[in-house]
């Protein structure tokens, strides 16, 4: 009796042993686990499950089970700074003008005109003309014996002159411009009939015979400037414009023509030709700020702007300004379940975000955006994390937008967890 007495002794012994070493290995087990999973194990009741979240896309976040802690993940890729909604293109001044000159047309030195019984002998000269181009034409020479007749002036066959003329300088002969013809024009002087009187002499000696017109100078009629815009700016462009400022006299002032680059037409025949988009043909107000908008098909990376006139004009300020659409940085959408959210707000759980950038070399800025609250960052390292305030956090959805400081950023990895 005593013998097994003893025996339920021993086995009661080695059962209490077990149980304090079974205890003491869960102990052990709860003090190495993560803090949060401790918590969940502790007091929590088992029933939380992971965040998600997605992008402003539509694009899904990836997203587990809170055992992992992740609560959303994403790719934002590369962010670029965005410098303001107006670019501007200074392009430098440029005049252009024509001016009208009183240019020689032709000159001959001396010539001797006859008409008589036994004698007759004519000047003709050969010109030529462009009667857009010229005006106020004049037949000047010197006389220095004068005929008993008048003097008589045909042009393309037109009598435009018949008139007695005295030994010394005569006064210019207009040639009318209606008698001119584009190209090659004939003039001819000759002394006029002596009538009855065919026993006398009728000869004329003329030196310095020149004709003169004032002739429009077009050599410094038109003007081109060259600038370029950027593939962003194209890629991104709302609406452009040409602005400048014509600096001229009212009076001087003629048509101005303003074109930009060249476009390939298709004629008739199925051949191409290369016109020029026209901007503006017109006369401008001089002194004030001349507008006129610019088609986004007629601009590239490099372009080239050309001027003409019919007047004097200096074209100063000018600039073209490119209103670029206004690109938002890509908003991501995260979820806080509210068991979650409550360990945060009870301080027994932290949210931690974490970017992982390709760039290790140069320094990182910008702002992290959470629900609106900005918070700012700046590192040279690989990657950042920061904790998020639960103060800015709110159970169920959240929005992070990341907006850059430099002109590049990119991000190979945006992480939010629960640690």
């Amino acid at each position: 009796m005593q013998v097994g007495l003893s025996r339920r002794g021993a086995s009661a012994s080695s059962a209490a042993v077990l149980i304090a070493i079974i205890a003491g290995l869960m102990v052990l087990y709860i003090l190495f686990l993560p803090g949060a999973e401790r918590e969940q194990l502790l007091f929590g009741d088992g029933n939380i499950n992971g965040g998600y979240g997605s992008s402003q896309n539509g694009q899904r976040g990836i997203f587990t089970q809170y055992g992992s802690v992740l609560i959303f993940k994403d790719t934002p890729g590369t962010l670029r700074l965005q410098k303001g909604t107006i670019s501007e293109h200074n392009i430098p001044s440029t005049t252009v003008y024509t001016r009208v000159q009183t240019q020689p047309i032709k000159s001959v030195s001396s010539a001797v005109i006859k008409n008589g019984v036994f004698a007759k002998q004519r000047l003709v000269i050969t010109f030529p003309a462009e009667r857009k181009g010229m005006s106020n034409m004049l037949l000047n020479f010197n006389v220095q014996r004068a005929g008993n007749t008048p003097l008589r002036v045909l042009l393309n066959g037109r009598q435009v002159f018949e008139w007695p003329v005295p030994v010394g300088s005569s006064p210019p002969i207009p040639l009318p411009v209606d008698s001119l013809i584009d190209g090659e024009n004939t003039l001819v002087i000759e002394a006029g009939d002596v009538g009855l009187a065919f026993w006398k002499s009728n000869t004329f000696y003329l030196y310095n015979i020149q004709v003169t017109a004032d002739v429009l100078d077009t050599m410094n009629a038109a003007a081109a400037q060259s600038f370029s815009i950027t593939e962003q700016e194209l890629g991104g462009m709302e609406t452009a414009q040409l602005q400048f400022v014509p600096d001229c006299d009212p009076k001087k002032a003629g048509r101005l023509t303003v074109s930009l680059n060249e476009r390939l037409i298709q004629l008739a025949d199925n051949t191409t030709q290369a016109v020029p988009n026209l901007l503006f043909t017109g006369v401008p107000d001089c002194g004030v700020l001349f507008k006129v908008d610019v088609p986004r098909e007629a601009l590239g990376k490099e372009n080239r702007l050309f001027f003409s006139a019919d007047g004097q004009y200096i074209l100063d300020r000018i600039k073209l300004i490119v209103k670029l659409k206004q690109n938002d940085y890509p908003v991501y959408y995260f979820n806080i379940p509210k068991d979650m959210y409550d360990l945060v707000d009870q301080g027994r759980g932290q949210v931690r975000l974490t970017m992982t950038f390709t760039d290790y070399r140069n320094v990182k800025t910008g702002e992290v955006v959470v629900n609106g609250f900005v918070q700012s960052f700046s590192t040279k390292d690989y990657v950042y994390q920061a904790v998020l305030d639960p103060g800015i956090l709110t159970p169920g959805p959240n929005t992070v937008q990341i907006a850059p400081h430099v002109d590049k950023l990119d991000i190979a990895e945006l992480k939010i967890e629960l640690v």
